[in-house]
């Protein structure tokens, strides 16, 4: 069974989790000379999303003394950058945080897997000496959005996918876009356009699980290779994996061209040092639960 694009796409409006909000309030703070009462407004819309937001501000994960009690407040104190991780954070719980039944993921585990791979990427970054960890943070967040729209048509397929995974020795992905027609970072790419998302974004869901397609035009590679290892990494410890979890495979390239010699640093020590980010991985979950 093939799958009609068009048709799938239509449907993408129906995404849960307020991400029309996220997309204006994130473009917006993407603009250092923002019009602050007016961001707090359209934050402002959804009393829910104001509140869930303010919450996670003050967890104890930022540890401020004084309460934020204000978008304004959080915009002074967080930075622009910042806030947009969190924004998404909130945003994702709405979308991520249900069951995804082609991929065999109970409620919970597609947002647990996506907050620790957002977590994991900006540790990446920041040892990686990546210019913006923020937007790492956000990447690895949002990497697997196109598992919300396709999972019904691979629950339907799944028999099919799996033969050919195990008789052509290929990965899901692989799998998936041979039987489907497209596979899930193709559709989330194809998903983060027509949200207009930054060029960077809608190349980094494409293609994270094969950095090597990632061609020359890219805006961003060392990005999607910071991704790619997060995303492996969070599989390797069996955060929240599906029935696709250990059918993608961890590529040696991009540790060495993130500099990580994982001849010296040992891939046992790297993975040692993301499971000591899980407490706040934790941290995030309880201060929007």
């Amino acid at each position: 069974m093939k799958l009609d694009l068009d048709k799938l796409l239509n449907r993408v409006d129906a995404i849960p989790g307020n991400f029309h909000i996220a997309i204006k309030v994130a473009k917006m703070l993407d603009d250092f000379n923002v019009n602050i009462q007016e961001l707090s407004k359209i934050i402002g819309t959804d009393q829910s999303f104001t509140v869930q937001l303010l919450k996670l501000c003050n967890s104890a994960q930022f540890g401020f003394s004084r309460k934020i009690v204000t978008v304004n407040d959080a915009i002074t104190r967080l930075g622009f950058k910042t806030l947009k991780s969190l924004v998404f954070v909130v945003v994702s719980k709405g979308s991520f945080n249900r069951p995804v039944e082609g991929y065999d993921l109970s409620k919970g585990e597609l947002w647990r897997n996506s907050l620790s791979c957002a977590v994991y990427s900006k540790y990446l970054a920041e040892i990686s000496g990546y210019k913006d960890p923020e937007l790492a943070f956000t990447a690895g967040l949002l990497r697997d959005i196109g598992k919300l729209i396709i999972h019904e048509y691979v629950k339907e397929e799944y028999d099919n996918i799996i033969n050919l995974v195990n008789t052509e020795n290929i990965g899901f992905s692989e799998a998936e876009e041979k039987v489907l027609g497209y596979n899930h970072s193709q559709v989330g790419a194809k998903i983060a356009t027509k949200w207009n998302f930054p060029k960077v974004l809608v190349e980094t869901i494409e293609f994270h699980h094969n950095p090597k397609k990632a061609n020359n035009d890219c805006v961003d590679k060392k990005l999607i290779n910071i991704i790619h290892v997060a995303d492996s990494i969070a599989m390797m410890l069996g955060i929240g994996i599906g029935n696709d979890g250990m059918m993608h495979s961890l590529s040696m390239d991009s540790l060495e061209n993130l500099g990580i010699d994982i001849n010296s640093v040992g891939i046992e020590t790297l993975i040692s040092d993301m499971v000591d980010l899980n407490s706040e991985i934790d941290l995030l979950m309880a201060s929007i639960s």
